[in-house]
């Protein structure tokens, strides 16, 4: 827009004198070619010398209405020229209102003793032109304001896909660290539970040997108690293998609380009640794993630790946060109470993400991991 205005302007102070030469004396033309040299002399140093601009500018109207009134023709056009110049530098609107009635006082002195008809619409042209120079001025203005809103929102938007994978490569990331976990503790489980039983049960094999032609009563026992050790022990491979290896559906929901309370109570044998409050809302993959985690935890410690048989599992949503509680009837630890491995896991997979969790000894044990969600 800019380049079009300047070579409007250039063409608005070297057309005029052009067509203004027939009403020119043959003995001024000296002068009159001085005068036009001039004006395109005060037009390069307006763009050589910004800071100057203003003095120029106030000096271009007087030496154009000087001209104009001095030769007539359209010389008066070269004022419209200093308008253009005038509001491509986007003055403040009182200064265009200020420079438009200058312009416009320079103007009606360069057309004195015209015909009151064209000085008229000549004026008329100068105030339309101000206006539309304005209002391009505007026009231009908010197209950069737009273009920069846009920028800012492409740089917002690059920021949230940017959060957006990092979140989903901490998401990932905590899922293999839950992986790890998990096949840490089943293997643990199979080496201490189920290496152990077959130990005794290979022991009680030996000694069952060795019996059948002392004691063969005593032989028959012991083969009864191998079976009922093979048997508990089928039961635990049994439980291992339903933890490795889920399908169909349930995989697709791999972390739900409502299948880890339904695996619970029949795996444990115990009663698990859950129940939702609040307004529930889709959670994170990282966010639903950790409630998962630390659900199982809280539930395999109130079997083992407290011989609990009925556990309750509350989930709670409020504004900005998501708050787990798991509570039992078992026995009550001892004070203080003392974070194991399993509690100080639970406390390392909340902490990453500024969660928290506190536990309650009155009345019930109760173990709470509350969640700060994201976007509350």
């Amino acid at each position: 827009m800019n380049i079009l205005l300047h070579r409007i302007r250039i063409l608005l102070v070297a057309i005029p004198p052009i067509i203004s030469i027939v009403d020119v004396n043959a003995g001024s033309y000296a002068f009159y070619t001085a005068y036009v040299l001039l004006a395109l002399l005060l037009i390069k140093a307006s763009s050589q010398f910004p800071k100057a601009g203003n003095l120029l500018l106030l000096a271009e109207l007087i030496g154009f209405a000087w001209f104009s009134y001095s030769y007539g023709g359209v010389l008066f056009l070269l004022l419209f020229s200093t308008l253009i110049a005038t509001f491509r530098s986007r003055p403040a609107p009182m200064m265009c209102v200020f420079w438009a009635a200058i312009g416009l006082l320079a103007l009606l002195s360069g057309l004195h003793g015209r015909d009151n008809e064209i000085t008229f619409a000549v004026a008329v042209l100068w105030v339309t032109t101000s206006a539309i120079l304005y209002a391009s001025n505007e026009f231009e203005e908010k197209r950069h304001q737009i273009e920069d809103l846009y920028g800012a929102l492409a740089a917002s938007h690059a920021e949230l896909d940017a959060a957006r994978r990092r979140m989903q490569d901490y998401a990932l990331q905590v899922e293999h660290n839950a992986q790890v976990e998990e096949r840490n503790r089943i293997a643990k489980d199979i080496h201490d539970d189920l290496g152990h039983r077959l130990i005794r049960v290979k022991m009680m094999s030996e000694a069952a040997l060795h019996l059948f032609d002392a004691d063969t009563d005593r032989a028959k026992g012991t083969l009864t108690q191998i079976r009922d050790q093979l048997q508990d022990s089928m039961e635990l491979m049994r439980r291992t293998v339903r933890r490795l290896a889920a399908d169909g559906e349930k995989d697709a929901r791999r972390y739900a609380l409502d299948r880890l309370v339904e695996e619970s109570a029949s795996a444990l044998g115990i009663t698990v009640s859950f129940q939702v409050n609040g307004h529930p809302r889709p959670l994170y993959p990282s966010l639903e794993l950790i409630l998962f985690k630390n659900a199982q935890e809280a539930i395999t410690n109130a079997v083992r630790h407290g011989k609990a048989t009925a556990v309750t599992v509350d989930l709670d949503f409020s504004e900005d946060s998501v708050a787990l509680t798991i509570a039992n009837n078992g026995s009550l630890p001892g004070e203080p109470i003392e974070a194991g491995l399993g509690m100080k896991g639970m406390k390392e997979r909340i902490s990453l993400i500024g969660g928290r969790l506190e536990w309650q000894n009155a009345g019930r044990f109760s173990v709470t991991t509350t969640l700060p969600l994201l976007g509350g």
